[in-house]
């Protein structure tokens, strides 16, 4: 694949100052920086020798020298300093920065030079761009369980977005967040509901929205187990069951096999069974069990149409 020209020439006008600022730099580590090989970069110094001012005698040529372990440039010709950034690579390193100074510890000692950096681009490419133009958002569960864990250690309480995939649908609630616990596949908060008035337990992922609040009314986070839901007994027919690796943390083993869970939302119970009834199958409520025979032959019938 020929190399577009305009590419090549915007590299030399890189490398030139770059040479400059390293002097003795080698040429397989000019070849890594540049990720160029090692042929390029002798074509790029070769045609160095060929640049310069208007005049082109050896007195208006870049004066350079080169072998295998030492590049040097003694007389740039007017190029020592790095060029400008066009606007393509203002944006792009306008993007990096905030990514970068999102993900950065406020303190650490490099966070206020990322922020000047990002800063000062901004600056000079606004009239193009508007700083308020670009964002960053972190990885959003991160965030979240961010400002959960900060929650925790500071004893205030959340308001959160919730989606329950259950109902397909959403709700604003405000909780005491007491733990978080982390499964495999999933993370989990687990929390005093104020709006049921007992304690839940709140899937990360379907957590969409969440801002933190003074802790008004004081839950007594000791007693908050009494205020569980009732129980049911699975029993579970595969090691593989994804029910029992995405529930590990909630299950109790009663014996070989069978377990107990705490469920908040009985339909959530019966749509997990039917969904992995090759692995599990529900023991006790009784009547939830009725519940989910009587719906997996509703569902028999209509494929018989």
């Amino acid at each position: 694949m020929v190399e577009n020209a305009a590419l090549r020439a915007i590299r030399l006008l890189d490398l030139v100052p770059y040479i400059v600022a390293h002097p003795g730099i080698s040429i397989t580590e000019l070849a890594k920086e540049f990720s160029i090989s090692r042929d390029e970069v002798l074509k790029d110094l070769n045609l160095l020798f060929l640049c310069g001012l208007p005049g082109y005698t050896p007195l208006e040529l870049i004066d350079i020298s080169f072998d295998e372990e030492s590049v040097v440039i003694r007389d740039p010709q007017n190029l020592a300093a790095p060029r400008n950034l066009n606007e393509s690579e203002a944006l792009i390193a306008r993007i990096a920065l905030a990514a970068l100074e999102e993900s950065t510890p406020r303190t650490a000692a490099a966070y206020p030079q990322i922020v000047a950096l990002r800063e000062k681009i901004a600056k000079a490419f606004s009239s193009s761009i508007p700083a308020s133009a670009i964002t960053f958002t972190l990885d959003k569960e991160r965030a979240t369980l961010e400002a959960i864990e900060g929650a925790i250690k500071q004893e205030l309480d959340l308001e959160i977005t919730y989606n329950n995939v259950t109902k397909d649908s959403s709700s604003r609630r405000s909780i005491t967040p007491i733990s978080i616990i982390a499964e495999d596949k999933r993370t989990l908060v687990s929390a005093y509901c104020h709006s049921a008035k007992a304690l839940r337990t709140f899937n990360l992922a379907q957590i969409s929205e969440v801002s933190t609040k003074a802790r008004i009314v004081r839950a007594d986070l000791e007693r908050l187990e009494d205020s569980r839901g009732s129980s049911a007994e699975v029993i579970i027919k595969s090691e593989d069951s994804s029910f029992l690796s995405e529930n590990a943390s909630s299950l109790k083993e009663l014996s070989k096999s069978c377990y107990q869970i705490d469920i908040f939302q009985p339909e959530w119970i019966v749509r997990s069974v039917l969904a992995g009834a090759d692995s599990i199958e529900l023991a006790k409520p009784l009547e939830l069990r009725a519940e989910i025979s009587e719906r997996a032959t509703r569902a028999l019938l209509a494929y018989k149409g």
